[in-house]
């Protein structure tokens, strides 16, 4: 099951795999992923973490923290994977990602149990840019919550709802409008449905930060409402709201995505 799983996310990525030298040295880094070797483990969790200051995800969004799990997300039918940072087109983010998570230690091994700690994750996307970077009146907006994972999910026979029907996200749609009205039934497990990135017109890039949390879900709450959280401030969302579920913060990844109208 969880090699099926992969197999969608290792068919995206043949592209960029064929062409590794155009991406830069982290993101190769991400793709070639840790090995064995406790140095290589460590790299890795420092190169992430560099990555993570140098935008500015350290501090607005989290708190320091030092990775141990990696989330291996891809936008399969536009082929797009995202790499700590790299730019996505916003047409091709507009279904939910297929997506896969692994200790930073090394995935585990097909044969063996992939959960044999019983551990339960929660999967979020958060726009700390709303509206924008030097506007986030709306920061963070919730994009999505999917909860009550115990393994990767997310594979090639999952149906997922078709998003592209009711949105056209680069003409009519953007952060200032109401899309709870909008946005697709939930599916099992998502506390919030997967709501598309939709920046506005001449807003400039986007952060579209994806965050792994693990802890008991039992009693999970959902945010009042997608902007701010709930919360009602400035560059609140997340932090927040993992907190007061007593949630950990154990893996994070996230891409750029701009309205076309600049």
């Amino acid at each position: 099951m969880l090699y099926q799983n992969l197999l969608p996310i290792l068919s995206a990525v043949s592209f960029t795999l064929a062409y590794p030298n155009i991406l830069p040295k982290y993101q190769q880094e991400v793709i070639q992923q840790p090995g064995s070797e406790n140095n290589d483990q460590i790299h890795f969790q420092s190169t992430i973490r560099d990555v993570l200051l140098a935008n500015q995800i350290i501090p607005q969004v989290l708190d320091d923290f030092e990775p141990t799990y990696y989330i291996d997300i891809s936008y399969t039918k536009h082929h797009e994977r995202v790499l700590l940072g790299n730019d996505i087109p916003v047409k091709a983010a507009s279904k939910r990602p297929v997506f896969t998570f692994h200790a930073i230690s090394g995935p585990p091994s097909y044969d063996d149990p992939p959960n044999e700690n019983n551990l339960t994750f929660t999967l979020i996307l958060t726009d700390p840019d709303a509206l924008s970077r030097e506007h986030p009146v709306k920061s963070e907006m919730c994009h999505w919550i999917l909860t009550n994972l115990t393994t990767p999910i997310g594979g090639e026979g999952t149906e997922w709802p078709e998003i592209d029907q009711y949105l056209d996200l680069e003409d009519t749609v953007d952060e200032h409008d109401d899309l709870e009205a909008k946005a697709p039934k939930k599916k099992p497990g998502e506390v919030e449905a997967y709501m598309p990135p939709a920046p506005p017109k001449k807003t400039g890039p986007h952060r579209y930060v994806f965050v792994l949390l693990e802890g008991d879900v039992s009693n999970l709450k959902a945010p009042k409402e997608r902007p701010h959280w709930g919360y009602g401030k400035e560059r609140h969302g997340v932090r927040d709201w993992s907190k007061e579920n007593n949630l950990t913060v154990v893996g994070t990844n996230f891409f750029f995505a701009q309205h076309k109208k600049q």
